[in-house]
This record gives C-alpha cells, structure tokens and sequence, in this order.
C-alpha cells in the first residue's frame, strides 16, 4: 500500500513539474505581436458586412454556410476584438495563398509570464483545417496535434463530442486574392435554434454563464406583474428611473430578507438579477438567448412591453433610453470595454449615408449605463450603497447628464474630417470630455 501511494505521488509531482515546465515555456514576459488596426467609419462598415453576410448565411438554413472575409473585413474585426478586450491583440494577413494568425493575449500572472503569444499558418485545403506548425511563446506544435488537443479538451470539460463537431464543421477553405472563404457544414442540433434543441442552448443551461436564471424570472416576472396591475395601459410610467427605482426597492428587500435569515449578504446578486430583468424586458429578444428562457409572456403582456420599449424615455428621448439599456445588458453579459465599443461600432455606422449621424450623445448614454451596472454588480459594499440611494430617490440627473451642446448627426465624412478613429487626440478629448460630465454626477462620484 505504502509503495503505491509513493507512486501515485511520484506521478502527480512529475505532473506538476511537467505542467510548469510547459507553462514557463508557452508564456512571455513580452507580447511579440502589437495593433495594426484601428476602429473607424470602414472598419465599422467591413465588420458590419462581414456579419450580416454570415448571418444571413445561418438564417437561410441552406448547408453548407459560407464564410466569407476580405482582408479589409478581417482588419475591421481584430480592430475591433482589440477595442473591446484590450487585453487581446489579434492580426490574421493573407498573402501567397496562406493566413499568417497572430495573437497575443495579456494575463494576470507575474511580469515575466504574463503574455501568451500565439502563431500559425492556415492553409488552403479540400477537406477540413490544415494548419501548419503552430508557435505558442517557445513552444511549437504542428497543427494536427494542436487540433487534437482542443477537440479533446473541449469534449472532455466542456461538453461531449462539442469540440469534435466544431472542428468538423470545416468542410473546405480557400485563400485567393486576399480573400478567406471557409465552407461549414452546421450540424443539425446546432442549427436547430427553436423549441430548445439546440446543443449550444443545452450548453449555455448547463453552464449558466449570466446568472441565476430563476432568480432573474423571479424579477421579471415581478416586473411584468406589477405592471398588469394599471388597467389603463396609457397611465404606466414613461420615465426609465422609474423602472429602475421600482426594481432595486425589491432587490433591497430581498438582501434584507437573506441577511435577516442569516445568510451572507448578497447584493451583488440581487442587483444583478434585478438589472438583468429589466435589461431583458426593455431591451432585445436577442438577450433571453444568451440567458435562458426568462419572460413567458402572454398576449396582453407582450402589447404591454412592445408599448413601453417604444415609450419609456430618458431625457425624453426613447432612442438614449435604449442606448442606455443596452450598454447596461452588454456590461452584465461581458465588460465595459466591449459595452464601449458596441456603442462606438453602432455610431460609425449610424454616420453612413441613410444613418441618423455620429452621436456622442448616444454615447454618454451608452457609458451611462455601463457605469450603472458595474456600480451595481462590481462589489458588495456598491451594490449595497446603491440599493440605498435609489430606493431613496432616482432621478435622470442622477445618472444621466445633460445632453445639451453635445455633437450630433455627424457624417461619416465629417468625423473623419473632425476626430478621424478612436486613437486620435480629437476623439480621445471628447471621450474624456464625456466620462467627465458623467464623474460630476452624485451617483458616480
């Protein structure tokens, strides 16, 4: 017995040297790869191109989906996975018939392995991915074994047989003329995105990723009852701090009730859910598929939330009520840095011909509402001030500045004339300019 204790320790000390060895030798203290790309008006335009032509793909159900990508469309999106997650700078260059793909990703850990650099080749193929040696910081493995290993750690720890289906997805690729156009072949229980028989939704369950979904549905279903209780539909309230009052009032109680019963304080997650609640009420259908199955809805309830989504105001305008909602959704499913630059990526787009115009208003309310639900969910002692002071009083002035004097209806051309990409002076100064007004306010200060 003793002898074999010894060697199950003996296994499990060489495993963890190995494993350390591998991570010394796979991490950096350097990224090698900096950002090429830059968020504009085109780079707003190609991402936007790019993904309505996938989606489009998906939503035909033809098989197999393409996916299409020019070199100018592959440049809007790295500029755009960088300006929402800083921490990851991605480049992928076609020439001579390959894709050169590098990554380097920023990490918590110690100054000298702090980065994990990532490159390899991607090659045009007849039959599913072929990749060529694949270099992670000093270490290099060939594409097949690095295939191997993601297919087997996605079937292992995420879900069974995911990762063997993703990777054959890929039924061809080709690289001609800057151009990168992958075949996939979408197996039916991912494609199956109704009544519940999709595996990625039997995924998402499982690993409830955004929250407690019956603790949200127990808010939301609040919400929509303590609507249902004014008759007159064109009485409800039209003013969104309304709704937000209404919601952290019972979100207080419920932190009470668990403290009074003596369990640990949980505002964090009361908030969340509270938010998250009415994020999915006002905000759109999109959101409950990230979540899980929430609303419910009846007939005379879904009139009642289709009339308040196109009523409910802040600073009397429907349009910065829902920029502010949204932002509020986006921080709870991600980060502010990806919340931000939605927001920035639906104003450049809006700056095209046909659009209502670069609006930095918008985007005050889209960092107005960033900045509320981080206040709400970030810690336990914010979250407790700010059930506090809503459930005083809520005001628009609170949270939302004035947007009086602030630019909008910009043109694509003008900004470019005015401010150019997010890294210019210009740009950067009205952000500040912006975050400022929002640090005046009593709620964030």
């Amino acid at each position: 017995m003793k002898l074999t204790f010894k060697i199950l320790g003996l296994f499990f000390l060489t495993s963890i040297v190995l494993i350390s060895i591998i991570g010394l030798l796979a991490l950096q203290s350097q990224p090698q790869f900096q950002n090429q790309n830059t968020v504009n008006v085109q780079a707003a335009t190609e991402s936007k191109a790019a993904a309505k032509r996938f989606v489009d793909s998906l939503r035909s159900k033809k098989q197999p989906v393409i996916l299409s990508l020019s070199q100018a469309e592959l440049n809007g999106l790295n500029a755009l996975v960088n300006r929402a997650f800083p921490k990851i700078v991605s480049d992928v260059i076609i020439q001579n018939e390959t894709a050169k793909l590098n990554v380097s990703v920023e990490l918590p850990l110690p100054k000298f392995i702090k980065y994990l650099n990532v490159s390899g080749d991607l090659y045009p193929s007849n039959k599913g991915l072929e990749l060529g040696d694949v270099s992670i910081g000093g270490l290099t493995l060939s594409g097949n074994t690095l295939l191997a290993l993601t297919r087997w750690t996605v079937d292992s720890f995420i879900q069974d047989d995911l990762g063997t289906k993703i990777v054959s997805m890929v039924q061809w690729v080709t690289l001609k003329q800057e151009h990168l156009r992958v075949s996939l072949l979408v197996p039916d229980d991912m494609n199956q995105l109704d009544q519940g028989k999709s595996g990625l939704f039997a995924l998402r369950d499982n690993l409830a990723l955004f929250g407690d979904v019956n603790k949200v549905k127990f808010y939301h279903q609040a919400l929509v009852q303590h609507l249902d209780a004014t008759q007159d539909k064109t009485k409800l309230n039209k003013e969104l701090p309304y709704y937000l009052q209404t919601m952290f009032a019972l979100a207080k109680l419920k932190t009470l009730s668990n403290q009074d019963e003596g369990k640990p304080s949980n505002a964090v997650q009361e908030n969340y859910s509270a938010l998250m609640a009415v994020a999915l009420y006002f905000g759109s259908n999109s959101f409950e598929l990230l979540l899980g199955d929430v609303s419910n809805l009846n007939v005379a309830q879904r009139k009642t939330r289709t009339l308040l989504r196109r009523k409910v105001t802040l600073r009397n305008r429907v349009d910065l009520q829902k920029h502010f909602m949204y932002s509020v959704a986006l921080q709870l499913f991600g980060n502010s840095k990806a919340s931000d630059a939605i927001g920035e990526l639906k104003e450049f787009l809006d700056s095209n011909p046909g659009g209502s115009g670069f609006s930095f208003a918008d985007l005050m309310a889209d960092r107005a509402g960033t900045r509320f639900a981080k206040l709400a969910t970030t810690s336990e002692s914010s979250a407790l001030k700010l059930q506090n002071t809503i459930t005083n009083s809520l005001t628009e002035n609170d949270f939302m500045p004035l947007i009086q004097g602030i630019p909008e209806g910009i043109s694509a051309n003008l900004f470019n004339e005015d401010y150019r990409d997010v890294d210019s002076l210009e740009y950067k100064n009205m952000i500040s300019f912006l975050d400022g007004k929002l640090a005046e306010l009593s709620l964030y200060k």
